[in-house]
């Protein structure tokens, strides 16, 4: 999948309106700021690869749903202001796209049985890049103002110098709840992802004692948010993200994302 590609995929998936007999639709744009914590840097840059260092993004997002299941998928432009020849590699200009889709299959005991369908994919201006695949299937269930939707399926990963080839299983789950406190709309969401039984040839990463080791078999990867709907077209937020031999990297990682969203 190109960059072209990827900037195409966002786009579809931010304009819902287009397509046919949707339920529900939204769609926004956002300006972030990832802040790693100084433990993460000092662990991750240690290492061979993975190293991190705080960044700006941007992100185009949209989903949208009705009886036939749901859709969401977002683009990213990370270090947007930086280009392609950047001294620190770290620096340099990056892309991330995610799409998802659940399709209703039926219900056992009032749950949706769903086909669940998940791509995501990262990569630079020059010869890396990441996708990871999975099929699957997933339910959903809510009680109020909180819902929960996990999903557990076969993975395939491509990846630079390694090729696509099954690499175990992903398990997971998006979850939220929506509130009032001192009179303003509040949400706190979750994502969280385990990969499990991975293959070797996927687990060359960075060592936090420095150079290249191997991973571990299981992986997490995840983030707990805090939103404040301003009003109908501005959303503030603060997010928990967290991974642990995840992100090219043999070791637990955390930090702060900060977000300001336009929905439209």
């Amino acid at each position: 999948m190109s960059i072209r590609s990827l900037i195409a995929l966002g786009c579809a998936l931010a304009a819902p309106a287009a397509l046919a007999s949707n339920d529900w639709s939204f769609k926004n744009v956002s300006v972030n700021w990832l802040d790693w914590s100084n433990g993460t840097e000092a662990r991750t840059n240690a290492g061979a690869f993975g190293g991190k260092k705080d960044f700006a993004f941007l992100e185009l997002e949209g989903g949208f749903g009705g009886n036939w299941g749901e859709a969401y998928g977002f683009f990213d432009i990370e270090n947007p202001g930086m280009g392609s020849t950047e001294a620190d590699s770290r620096d340099q200009r990056r892309y991330a796209a995610k799409a998802i889709a659940r399709f209703n299959l039926g219900e056992v005991s009032g749950m949706p049985v769903q086909l669940y369908t998940h791509l995501y994919d990262t990569r630079d201006h020059h010869d890396f890049f990441n996708q990871n695949r999975v099929l699957g299937l997933g339910t959903s269930w809510s009680q109020g103002n909180f819902w929960i939707k996990p999903f557990i399926g076969a993975h395939q990963e491509l990846k630079s110098g390694v090729g696509a080839h099954f690499n175990g299983w992903m398990a997971g789950y998006v979850a939220g709840y929506s509130f009032t406190a001192f009179g303003q709309s509040l949400m706190a969401t979750q994502w969280h992802e385990t990969e499990f039984a991975r293959k070797d040839r996927f687990l060359a990463m960075g060592n936090p004692d420095g150079g290249v080791t191997q991973g571990e078999k299981t992986g997490q990867n995840g983030a707990v948010a805090l939103w404040w709907n301003v009003n109908k077209a501005l959303t503030t937020g603060i997010q928990y993200r967290y991974a642990d031999n995840k992100l090219g990297t043999a070791a637990q990682q955390n930090g702060m994302v900060y977000t300001v969203k336009y929905n439209f």
